[in-house]
């Protein structure tokens, strides 16, 4: 009989024991496992950040820089501009130096034809304010004297970046345009009076073009230009 009252006291002690247990953890809480998320004052999930994300992205930035250079064959090696390619590669890592220096040349087509044909409405977009008045007026004169200016772009020779500056969110890339091509201008009758239809030359010119990298505009505006 002693042995049954000592398997009650057992088991009404385990129910106290369970009790004590559950009550510990209401006010205590459980430590939570690795998958469960957790929680912040307000009950909502809190976002873990995972920092290995940040720490791939800032040792490929600067690898992927170094593949741009490398594949941008048309890139005057120079310690000042390749350093400043990685400032703006780190400042702006959506910055692609190779798709800059394939697009770079067909600007310079589009907007030397678009000035030869004296179409202001193209222009005007691409370049800055005082490029686009200095261009404005040279058509402008052109068309006062009847004139009009004939452009072919034969080939390019060589492309090269020779001068990258950051200056807040905007980046400026300068880049030299040694060109074959024919220039000519003629007169109201239609008579060559400047240039020479059968002569190809090479020209060097030098193009500083800017782009806010904050903007969601694509365009790099053609802001300096000057001819060697």
């Amino acid at each position: 009989m002693s042995q049954q009252f000592q398997f009650l006291d057992i088991i009404f002690l385990g129910i106290v024991v369970l009790l004590l247990i559950n009550r510990l953890r209401s006010v205590l809480g459980t430590r939570p496992s690795s998958d469960d998320p957790v929680k912040n004052e307000t009950g909502q999930p809190s976002k873990v950040v995972n920092i290995s994300e940040y720490r791939t992205l800032e040792s490929t930035t600067g690898s992927k820089m170094e593949q741009d250079i490398e594949a941008s064959t048309n890139f005057e090696e120079n310690a000042e501009v390749v350093q400043n390619l990685r400032k703006i590669k780190e400042a702006f890592p959506s910055f692609d130096l190779v798709d800059f220096m394939q697009k770079a040349p067909r600007a310079f087509e589009y907007i030397a034809l678009a000035f030869a044909k004296g179409d202001k409405e193209s222009l005007k977009p691409l370049l800055s304010a005082n490029i686009y008045q200095s261009f404005e007026k040279a058509i402008d004169e052109r068309q006062e004297r009847h004139e009009t200016a004939d452009f072919s772009l034969i080939s390019f020779k060589t492309i090269k970046l020779i001068q990258a500056e950051m200056f807040g969110n905007e980046v400026e890339l300068t880049v030299e345009f040694e060109t074959e091509q024919t220039n000519i201008i003629k007169n109201a009758e239609g008579e060559v009076i400047v240039g020479d239809p059968t002569y190809i030359e090479t020209v060097t010119d030098i193009w500083t073009l800017k782009k806010n990298m904050r903007s969601s505009d694509p365009v790099w505006v053609l802001t300096a230009t000057h001819s060697k």
